[in-house]
């Protein structure tokens, strides 16, 4: 299920802007090189969540991407948010800090939004646990050596001073699931573990990339289109046409898609999923401007619907 390269990496469009930056930048017009430099911007920051959703997400290149704009535009928010998460991921403390730092100070005209702001802040709290962590484990190894009274001393009056946040309740934030739309915080242990069951029908957003879960433990990668496609469905109680759903997802997203491409999705997907006539309810309804009926999809009524994701995870339709 391949969307069209073009649709997907716009090599030739950085190219484009690049060229008009450097005419830009050699005519000395600060205003055009300013418009450019926002549009390379958001250029990278969208492929660089591309490479993130993507159904196998590749967070080395969504990292380029983001680097790529901070080079441009040093105090983005979004970049900077999502590249301190890259290297909090990586285990790169520092750096993630000087971009959480940099993403919560936001620009002239940009900022995060709230949730983003309150976990930029709760992430810059757990690097500093992770650093203190490995600074009291090099403190046990010191203090393998020998002190004199003195020195202990000072070290135990010091070591009073250590404050310890319970990490079980910050993790808790990391992670939200979406139940028929009532959503709550869960730890990472219940966002790795959670199955599906009875008649209920999951999406999943992780660094695995996107999955739709079924019970009976059926599992299935989700492109991006497909994953939107799906999101649809579980939001919504009215059939939709292939129309519906191309509408929906050129709303939730920078992709072309056209109504073909969408049927060809369903069709794959109508093979490869024994039960997916048991999920997904295939109608007819009349479509206004011919007064013809065409063919519309929901959810089986009966079923539930779940989503599992980060806590900063920006779901379609909450930008």
């Amino acid at each position: 299920m391949e969307i069209r390269e073009r649709d997907l990496y716009p090599a030739d469009e950085e190219r484009r802007l690049r060229d008009e930056l450097t005419k830009a930048r050699n005519n000395r017009d600060r205003d055009k090189q300013r418009i450019i430099e926002g549009k390379l911007v958001k250029l990278y920051v969208s492929q660089a969540e591309y490479f993130k959703m993507a159904e196998k997400p590749d967070p080395y290149i969504a990292m380029k991407y983001l680097q790529k704009a901070v080079r441009i535009q040093v105090d983005h928010p979004v970049a900077n948010y999502r590249l301190g998460y890259l290297f909090y991921r990586n285990k790169e403390f520092a750096r993630a800090i000087l971009h959480f730092e940099r993403a919560l100070d936001g620009s002239e005209t940009e900022g995060l939004n709230d949730t983003q702001a309150l976990l930029a802040n709760m992430f810059l709290v757990n690097c500093g646990i992770r650093i203190a962590k490995e600074s009291i484990q090099e403190v046990q190894s010191i203090e393998e050596n020998f002190y004199s009274d003195l020195e202990q001393e000072r070290i135990e009056k010091y070591r009073k001073e250590v404050l310890v946040l319970d990490e079980g309740i910050f993790e808790r934030m990391f992670y939200k699931k979406i139940e028929d739309g009532v959503e709550t915080r869960i730890n990472d242990i219940e966002f790795g573990t959670y199955h599906p069951e009875g008649k209920q029908v999951l999406l999943k957003i992780s660094d695995k990339g996107r999955e739709l879960i079924l019970p009976g433990g059926l599992n299935y990668d989700l492109n991006p289109v497909a994953f939107y496609m799906f999101y649809a469905f579980l939001s919504t109680d009215i059939p939709l046409t292939y129309r519906d759903i191309k509408v929906k997802i050129q709303l939730w997203s920078e992709m072309e898609v056209n109504e073909d491409y969408i049927r060809q999705i369903i069709s794959r997907l109508s093979r490869s999923i024994p039960v997916w006539n048991q999920i997904i309810d295939s109608t007819r309804v009349v479509n206004p401007d011919t007064n013809r009926q065409v063919v519309a999809f929901k959810l089986v009524e009966g079923f539930s619907s779940c989503i599992l994701c980060r806590g900063d995870e920006v779901l379609p339709g909450e930008y």
